[in-house]
């Protein structure tokens, strides 16, 4: 019976299950189609310039595929985002109701770019010019602090120039070119084959290069192959997020098995996004407590859109879904 429901979610639910094969407990009942999203109000003068858009297309294997060669095999959770600018991962999070190891995915992606600003001589050119927007966040199984991976712009040599100028020293590690922080900089910085950085946080033990040494000399993983075929389908996904548990939840009284978490593009500059979490047990007890969650540290407005999420149960699995007009988009990224 268990090996019947675990190929029914695998059918699907194909990521959220792969990532949950590795939990105590696999006994994974089926699921059905999520809840239809439910819409914010959208009056016509929401839009922003820069966020109204339709649909994103369907991403060439390259765009993401050179961030994806270097994921980490064993990795818990992983997040893939190309988002126009630095998400407000507290925002996000409140929002769809994310469990805290997703949130620190996310926010791992902004502390990297923090990190960069705070180092960068005021003469130097702005990140953006040698970095890429896209970046990929993969925590590992004794990590406390997500790995993230952006594509170069230029080339590796004019991404050193600028470490260098930062204050890191170049170093070479197992034939991997290693830049490490000589000042308060949190990570070391791996430039890679195919003009790829990975920011690897100087608090993980040894050299943080393992990770990479995995990604570069075993084969794809399923879960990293079905992550790019994910990515490259029409209207693929702006952020998709997986990670494994068991895990804690602020707003739920039971460990977290998996979670499952989308925002796509939509007509008119509209975010949809999805929220899938995986329990062993009593999900509409986690359903109730998450219609009825607060937020009193956010603003009134942040917490009446949370409030606009809808929860509901299909078998072990808890989903949520809200669909965001332009103006609420907005409020989910930071300050150019």
């Amino acid at each position: 019976m268990v090996s019947e429901l675990m190929n029914h979610l695998k059918t699907t639910w194909p990521l959220l299950a792969l990532l949950a094969a590795g939990c105590p407990d696999d006994s994974t009942p089926a699921r059905s189609a999520p809840p239809s999203p439910t819409k914010s109000p959208s009056p016509a003068d929401d839009a922003s310039p820069g966020e109204a858009g339709t649909p994103e297309p369907a991403a060439e294997s390259g765009e993401h595929g050179r961030l994806l060669k270097w994921m980490d095999p064993e990795a818990v959770a992983v997040a893939y985002l190309r988002t126009p600018r630095q998400l407000k991962a507290d925002i996000v999070s409140v929002i769809y109701a994310l469990p805290p190891r997703a949130e620190d995915l996310l926010k791992g992606v902004s502390d990297v770019e923090h990190a960069l600003d705070a180092v960068r001589p005021s003469d130097a050119p702005e990140i953006s010019t040698w970095l890429g927007t896209q970046a990929l966040a993969t925590t590992g199984r004794f990590s406390r602090r997500p790995t993230v991976l952006r594509p170069l712009v230029g080339s590796r040599e004019e991404a050193g120039k600028q470490l260098e100028a930062m204050g890191l020293v170049r170093k070479e590690v197992d034939v991997f070119e290693v830049w490490e922080p000589q000042r308060v900089f949190p990570y070391r910085v791996v430039l890679l084959d195919n003009d790829v950085a990975a920011f690897v946080p100087a608090s993980d033990p040894g050299t943080g290069v393992a990770p990479l040494a995995a990604a570069r000399d075993m084969p794809p993983g399923d879960v990293r192959n079905q992550l790019d075929e994910l990515l490259n389908q029409p209207g693929g996904p702006t952020i998709a997020l997986l990670a494994s548990g068991p895990m804690m939840h602020f707003d739920v009284d039971q460990p977290i098995i998996a979670v499952r978490f989308e925002m796509r593009k939509t007509a008119g500059g509209r975010m949809d996004g999805r929220m899938d979490l995986q329990l062993e047990e009593k999900p509409e007890e986690a359903v109730s407590a998450l219609l009825g969650r607060s937020a009193p540290e956010q603003n009134d407005r942040i917490q009446d859109i949370m409030k606009r999420a809808a929860f509901a149960v299909e078998g072990a699995i808890v989903t949520g879904r809200l669909e965001l007009p332009p103006a609420d988009v907005a409020l989910l990224y930071e300050e150019r």
